[in-house]
C-alpha cells in the first residue's frame, strides 16, 4: 500500500514557502502528485517527490511553447521524512532520454519517476 503525504503538508503551500517553486512549477500540485520516495530494500521511507518533464522551450512571451516538445529535462521537488512541514523540501533536476519522456502522445509516468527516483537515491547517496 502506497504512503500518504502528511497531513501536515498542504501542496498549497509549497509556492510562498519554497524559493523558485513557481518558476518551475507553474500549475498547483495536490497530494496525489506526490509519491514516496523509499530506500532500496522499500522498508525505510526517505521522503516524498513530485517531478514534471519539461518543455524545451519558452515563447517569445515567456511562456511554456508546448509545440517545442519536451527535452528530456525532469524537474522535482521533495521533501525528505519525516515530513512534517516544507521547510526542509527543495527543488531537483535529473535528465532522461527525450524519447522516453512520452508514449503514445501521453506523459510516461512510470519512466518520468522512475528518473526522477535515480536522482534523488544518487543525491541521497
Amino acid at each position: 500500500m502506497k504512503a500518504g503525504l502528511p497531513a501536515s503538508l498542504d501542496p498549497a503551500l509549497l509556492p510562498s514557502q519554497l524559493p523558485d517553486f513557481a518558476h518551475w512549477f507553474r500549475y498547483p500540485l495536490h497530494r496525489h502528485d506526490f509519491h514516496p520516495l523509499r530506500d532500496a530494500k522499500a522498508a525505510r521511507l526517505l521522503g516524498y517527490y513530485s517531478a514534471k518533464p519539461l518543455y524545451a522551450r519558452l515563447d517569445a512571451h515567456g511562456r511554456v511553447d508546448r509545440g517545442s516538445g519536451f527535452d528530456g529535462r525532469v524537474a522535482g521537488v521533495f521533501v525528505p521524512s519525516p515530513a512534517r512541514s516544507w521547510r526542509h523540501a527543495g527543488l531537483f533536476f535529473t535528465t532522461m532520454p527525450a524519447a522516453d519522456v512520452s508514449r503514445d502522445g501521453q506523459r510516461n509516468w512510470p519512466a518520468i519517476n522512475a528518473a526522477a527516483e535515480r536522482a534523488l537515491h544518487r543525491q541521497l547517496g
